[in-house]
């Protein structure tokens, strides 16, 4: 069945708003990426983390999403999807990311 529902598992797709469960997995460090790469690079986050995921899940075909567990699987193929992309993406350092409380920039 088609909806064109705009909320999916990662956020909102009409605001870029990750999902409240998804950012609270991240690090303050990933948050700051993310919001430097859609600053800088003018990418969405959500277009982001669906790379992320798509890319994680296909080397991953038998894995079992768990509604409680998402947000930490999420967490996993972007710390992944960031190592392996880090040339094509604007660098990000600890120290930019150190002065941001954790998990305020859901939006």
């Amino acid at each position: 069945m088609a909806t064109s529902d705009p909320i999916h598992p990662l956020g909102h797709e009409d605001s870029d708003q990750i999902d409240p469960t998804v950012a609270r997995a991240l690090t303050p460090y990933e948050m700051e990426w993310l919001r430097r790469q859609c600053h800088e690079l003018k990418l969405k986050k959500l277009q982001i983390l669906r790379q992320a995921l798509f890319e994680w899940i296909s080397e991953h075909p038998g894995y079992r999403f768990y509604e409680e567990g998402f947000g930490d699987t999420m967490r996993i193929a972007l710390e992944k999807f960031m190592r392996e992309h880090s040339r094509e993406f604007v660098p990000v350092t600890a120290d930019d990311a150190s002065d941001k409380t954790p998990n305020t920039a859901l939006g």
